[in-house]
């Protein structure tokens, strides 16, 4: 039976203006570690860091990059240059980055194939496979023979997501998967995913897959009692693009997981939410809702095609408040054309809802391959999720602009929400 190796990036994203941290396990790695175990396969996951990126995978037959995110990506290079493989072994990439560049992916990491968009079923095919001939009848990849890149028939996406096993969460140290993490509490809690998929098009997402999918309620809550048994949680964060965005089904789900008696949090769209939805939320555990608020100022939103107002962002914030969930805003500062008045906006909105919101979330514009306004030319700016001090736009006036009224921001939000 192959041996199998998945390799993630150990990413940290940052929390409360410069001290990183783990946000959430690899589910990624997780979902095709569970998928190659339900066909008996022998699985290890490992990570990948700046400071830990030499390997010796020797022992494997099969290894597979997963590049989530574009950013990661020097560091898998890095990582495929430091190792050693087995003669012979097959080396597979798959992630946000390699379904955006394929090609690259190929050449640069020097492997065999490249998996494309999800890739549970696409994984086990590949390793059922004995033959480069096998591996050309196999969809949603593209791989390399005789020096050539050959691309196979497109793969869908999977639409029964009830058919995929829970994430393999056992091949990852227990504290990379409980945390302590929901809102304000200490409670012992795990995060999940009950849906694929986002059906908005906002300008800075890097994920376009606007087909939505959802897990069955009865599929949910077993996982969650697993959960439960073998880890003790407490509590869980959904950590979906966008959960509540068909109300009907997200209703099914709320009520079944509420009878489970944890607390829980979840993203949102303040456009997605009422007052009926927020009760059902409420009494089911959730204490803390993550809206994308992005900005106070409609001209910003309208850059961005958050697709959203103003009003509806206070609407959001004033029945949440009401019926008792905790409202945590998630700003985004710096996106094109932001300048002192649309920051000044911001801080505006923030302050007339400071009564409604339990804690802000901020992070900086960085351009992210495959979303809209990614540029086609090269950028030189050296981007990250966390770019505080640089603006990966703009003339240096406009730079200047920008980082200046981001000291404003941030000071506002440490002075008002220090907690």
């Amino acid at each position: 039976m192959k041996k199998i190796c998945l390799v993630y990036p150990e990413c940290y994203e940052v929390a409360k203006f410069g001290n990183k941290r783990k946000e959430f396990p690899p589910f990624g790695v997780m979902y095709l570690a569970s998928a190659l175990e339900k066909e008996n396969y022998d699985v290890k996951i490992i990570a990948t860091s700046n400071d830990n990126n030499c390997f010796d995978f020797s022992d494997f037959d099969i290894v597979g990059f997963s590049i989530s995110s574009s950013l990661a990506y020097p560091l898998i290079k890095e990582t495929r240059e430091n190792s050693i493989f087995k003669a012979n072994s097959l080396i597979i990439a798959g992630g946000i980055h390699a379904s955006l560049y394929p090609n690259e992916v190929i050449k640069d990491l020097d492997c065999d194939i490249v998996s494309i968009g999800e890739g549970e079923k696409t994984i086990v095919e590949i390793a059922k496979s004995t033959s480069l001939d096998d591996i050309s009848e196999i969809k949603g990849i593209y791989y390399k023979k005789d020096n050539s890149i050959y691309v196979t028939e497109k793969r869908n996406d999977i639409n029964e997501l009830d058919s995929l096993a829970f994430p393999a969460r056992h091949l990852l140290p227990k504290e990379d998967i409980v945390m302590k993490r929901l809102s304000n509490t200490s409670l012992s809690i795990a995060h999940v995913l009950f849906s694929r998929g986002c059906p908005y098009h906002c300008n800075f997402c890097a994920n376009q897959n606007h087909n939505v999918r959802y897990r069955s309620k009865d599929n949910i809550k077993e996982e969650l009692e697993l959960l439960i048994k073998d880890y003790e949680i407490k509590g869980f964060c959904v950590v979906d693009d966008n959960f509540l965005v068909n109300k009907e089904k997200a209703m099914e789900i709320i009520r079944e997981i509420g009878k489970l008696n944890l607390k829980w949090s979840t993203l949102a769209r303040v456009d997605n939410v009422d007052l009926e939805l927020l009760k059902e939320l409420k009494n089911s555990g959730c204490i803390e809702i993550k809206y994308g608020v992005e900005s106070g100022s409609q001209k910003m939103l309208g850059l961005m095609n958050k697709k959203i107002t103003v009003s509806e962002i206070k609407n959001a914030f004033n029945i949440t408040k009401d019926v008792g969930i905790n409202a945590k805003a998630l700003i985004m500062h710096g996106f094109p054309k932001e300048d002192i008045n649309t920051t000044k906006e911001t801080i505006a909105l923030l302050e007339e809802l400071k009564m409604c919101i339990s804690r802000v979330g901020l992070t900086y514009f960085t351009y992210l391959p495959g979303s809209p306004i990614y540029p086609s030319e090269h950028i030189t700016c050296n981007t990250s999720v966390y770019c505080e001090e640089q603006v990966p736009w703009g003339s240096d006036k406009e730079k200047e602009e920008v980082l200046e009224s981001r000291k404003l921001l941030v000071k506002y939000i440490k002075n008002n929400f220090s907690s």
